[in-house]
Parts: C-alpha cells; structure tokens; sequence
C-alpha cells in the first residue's frame, strides 16, 4: 500500500512539473531568435523576419538580420547555396571561416564569417546557418572590421532555434 502512494505522489509531482515548466519550453520556441539586449529594431526589409541595429554611433551602425524561408533539403545543401550567394553579392570578398556548430545547444547549424572591403570600410559579415522543419534560417551579423566584435550579438546568432 505504501508503495502504491509513493508512486501516486512521484506522479502527481511529475505531472506538475510538466504543467509549470511546458508553457516555458512553448514560448522559448515561439520566436525563432532573440535579438541582442538594448540592439534597436529598425524597418524590416521585404524578405527579413527582423533587422535590428546596435545604438550609439553617427556612422556605420553594427546590425543584424534574420531570414527564413522553406526549404526542403539538407544543411550543406543550404551552406552551399549560401556561400555562392555570398560570393555572387559581394564579389572579391573572402570566406575567413566555416565551421560546424549548434544553436540552442542541439539544432546542427554551420557559422561563416566572410570578409570584404567596401566604400564604408572592411567589413565582416558573420552568418549562422541552420535547417529545422524544412525551413533554412539565416541570422546575419554585419560590422566594420576595425569595430570589435559585440558578445550579445554574438550570443544571439546562439539563439536561432527556428519554430
């Protein structure tokens, strides 16, 4: 008989640790990124789901952006058409690095960081590329290459989680 309670009592506590903890994991995924804390939202370019900009300076503000399209084929598939379209829309730039990697800590996604020199300066575009539910996420992190690197943007491109 006391085990029968016991094990009515572990059901009961694991019941409600799903009930407090599910509407959590549904809104963590009701957004398919998180943009970098005090970064500004600015207009939306047809074709993005945001752009938002880091604040504070006159000239060439930092800025990212999120893309999201369906697609029904692979991750590399997708690396691939997104290396040749980098290099189709910025000629004579160079892709400094590609790598492997997770966002959300378990979604496989690849990060590329592409240098270029344009009239603003060099710049250094980052991407974090990943496929989920056959739809292809790009997040987009574009800065002057003499401007460090900001770690909320950074951790942003973690973010992406698709929906």
């Amino acid at each position: 008989m006391f085990e029968r309670i016991a094990f009515r009592r572990a059901i009961i506590a694991l019941a409600a640790t799903y009930a407090i903890l599910a509407p959590l994991a549904a809104g963590a995924q009701d957004a398919p990124f998180n943009p970098p804390k005090g970064w500004v939202e600015v207009a939306v370019p047809k074709g993005l789901i945001g752009k938002w900009v880091q604040p504070g300076t006159d000239t060439f503000h930092q800025n990212m952006s999120v893309y999201a399209h369906k697609y029904d084929g692979t991750l590399a598939q997708y690396y691939a058409i997104d290396v040749k379209s980098l290099r189709a829309n910025y000629p004579g730039g160079d892709l400094a690095v590609s790598q492997d990697t997770t966002v959300c800590g378990y979604h496989a996604a690849k990060y590329i960081s592409y240098g270029l020199n344009t009239s603003a300066g060099p710049l250094i575009i980052e991407q974090m590329i990943t496929v989920n539910n056959s739809v292809a996420y790009v997040v987009t992190y574009v800065r002057l290459a003499s401007e460090a690197s900001d770690p909320a943007a950074r951790h942003s491109m973690t973010t992406m989680c698709g929906i």
